[in-house]
């Protein structure tokens, strides 16, 4: 038993002294702590510190305001900074031109703090000559629409503080293209900007201005005032300036260097005579055609593509032709456009609108309807008309119009361009929505869409009116009036035939019987209605025989020549539906 109780104290003293050891292992550690703890507690109560770097360029900013809730301090050179608050829990960071910003105090009293700059600055020059442009608006826009704005000063700089953030700066100057930069972590911003406005004057070749020409380069495009000045901005880089109106020949020219154009138009006037799709159809009838423009005056043709039939009398393309079935594609467009050019001929495409018995037909939803059969109305002849206030009628024939310009046409005319005049017109029905106020908005609604339509292939837009249009101040029923039309088209073509007007008209016993009189007061009325723009008339002068009276022939075509020409408008067309014209009326060629 002593043995026993030997061996185990032998066996504590053995423990006690390892226990000792170990111990150590344990309270050396937790010194250590509680001294670490001690210093770093001791570093934090002495106050707060770190260093100020710009965000976008990580250089120190100095000077930069450190506050806290009960002291203040500023950066260093080199971006640090000392607070002496050691129970701050958040510091505030100042400066000018950069947004302030607010951080909190954590366990690590040495802060890396990051200043987003907020001013701008740069300069704006002219790319064509280098030099500095000068009162350019420069406009900061941020997300939520927040805008500052300035200009640059003689130097071409500018200096714009409060500059949000994710914003977007623009350079603007009279003149001068406008540019757009995102500001991203951009403190300075250059600009390049070139002019790109042209000024002028558009002159004919007598000196005289020229109103309503069109000026263009690119997709900008202006037209010329009264006095025949211009101003066109947005020009592209590169490119030649088209000038050109009805009645003149077109011209380009490049873009000066000082931006400053005088253009020269050359009049030109037009004289046509009619060829049907028939006549274009044969070579032989063809030819004398082009002879008659050879050996006279005529300088232009007016070919049907379309006419008071509805057949259309090329490959048309458009979708609706082929499914009424209106295609007769006798003509060879192209061959005949080609020999026009080729003999200094002016190309006019005939087509004929609202009298299409094919389409009514085919598409009796379009037509017109008669109120006490509820099938078509038709005139006192049997054809049918499709009614001018459906929309789809519209842009069938707009689809013609630009399918006849991108083929290679100078000009498009359109006839038929009003609500029938003869039938029993009681009995036209168009639908409840529509009155008698409507007709006018409907004939300028049409014509407005087909201005628009084809002004982008450079053909002009001619209409054949009625020549009572030019007397009369109201529709006459067929919603043709003179004012609400021209503004909307290049040439007038009011159909004056002598033979057409009532005994009495002009005072005349039988207008028929005086050729010149009927035309040159006609259009002497339609210059006076429009208060000028003498240069937007071409009137139809018949070459044909018709009602009482005396029987036309080169006298009488030769009559209405000079009345046209003393009138000094865009020209003349002289129509006989048969091709057979007196040639000997239109004098030599020129």
């Amino acid at each position: 038993m002593i043995s026993d109780r030997r061996s185990a104290r032998g066996r504590r003293r053995r423990w006690d002294r390892i226990s000792w050891w170990y111990s150590l292992l344990f309270v050396v550690p937790s010194i250590a702590l509680i001294l670490t703890l001690a210093f770093t507690a001791t570093a934090s109560n002495d106050g707060v510190k770190g260093v100020v770097k710009d965000a976008y360029t990580g250089q120190p900013v100095s000077n930069a305001n450190v506050s806290t809730a009960n002291a203040t301090a500023h950066t260093g050179g080199d971006g640090s900074f000392s607070v002496d608050d050691p129970n701050a829990t958040a510091v505030e960071i100042q400066k000018d031109d950069y947004e302030s910003t607010e951080v909190p105090v954590s366990g690590d009293a040495s802060l890396q703090i990051a200043l987003r700059p907020t001013k701008l600055e740069g300069t704006a020059t002219n790319t064509k000559t280098g030099k500095p442009v000068a009162g350019a608006n420069i406009t900061v826009v941020g997300q939520n629409d927040e805008r500052t704005s300035t200009t640059t000063d003689d130097k071409g700089h500018y200096e714009i503080g409060q500059v949000p953030v994710d914003a977007n700066i623009t350079v603007s100057y009279d003149g001068y293209t406008i540019e757009t930069k995102p500001v991203d972590k951009n403190v300075t911003i250059d600009f390049e900007i070139r002019p790109d406005t042209l000024s002028g004057t558009v002159m004919d070749d007598a000196g005289n201005p020229v109103e309503g020409a069109l000026v263009a380069i690119g997709a900008a495009s202006t037209t010329t005032a009264a006095d025949g000045t211009f101003k066109l901005g947005g020009l592209p880089d590169s490119g030649k300036v088209q000038i050109s109106k009805a009645g003149y020949v077109p011209t380009e020219a490049e873009v000066p260097d000082n931006l400053q154009l005088a253009a020269t138009l050359k009049v030109f006037q037009v004289h046509a005579i009619y060829a049907t799709a028939q006549t274009a159809a044969s070579d032989e009838l063809w030819a004398n055609i082009i002879n008659i423009a050879d050996q006279t005056r005529v300088n232009a043709v007016v070919l049907d593509l379309k006419d008071s039939t509805g057949q259309l009398y090329y490959d048309s393309q458009v979708p609706l032709a082929d499914q009424i079935g209106a295609k007769d594609p006798i003509l060879d467009v192209s061959k005949r456009l080609q020999e026009m050019r080729d003999h200094g001929i002016y190309s006019i495409a005939r087509i004929v609108v609202f009298e299409d018995p094919i389409l009514a037909d085919k598409r009796p939803d379009l037509a017109i309807h008669d109120v006490t059969t509820g099938g078509l109305w038709t005139t006192w002849n049997g054809v049918a008309w499709v009614n001018a206030h459906q929309r789809e009628v519209w842009q069938y024939n707009v689809d013609i119009a630009v399918e006849a310009a991108k083929l290679g046409f100078d000009e498009i005319q359109l006839d038929y361009i009003r609500f029938p005049s003869d039938g029993e017109l009681e009995n036209a029905d168009y639908g409840d929505q529509f009155a008698d106020e409507t007709r006018v908005q409907a004939i300028t609604g049409f014509l407005g869409q087909m201005h628009d339509a084809l002004k982008p292939t450079g053909a002009y837009l001619a209409v054949d009116i009625f020549g009572i249009t030019l007397i009369n101040d109201d529709d006459g029923g067929i919603g043709q009036t003179l004012l609400d039309i021209a503004p909307l088209v290049d040439i007038l073509c009011p159909m004056i035939y002598p033979s057409h007007f009532a005994p009495g008209e002009f005072g005349l016993d039988i207008p028929n019987d005086h050729p010149y009189d009927v035309i040159r007061w006609s259009l002497a009325s339609g210059l006076d209605k429009l208060g000028g723009q003498q240069d937007k008339f071409r009137p139809w002068l018949q070459d044909f025989s018709y009602g009482v009276g005396i029987d036309y022939g080169t006298g009488e075509v030769a009559a209405q020549i000079q009345a046209a020409d003393e009138f000094g408008g865009n020209g003349w067309l002289i129509w006989d539906p048969s091709n057979q014209y007196h040639t000997d009326a239109f004098g030599g060629p020129e």
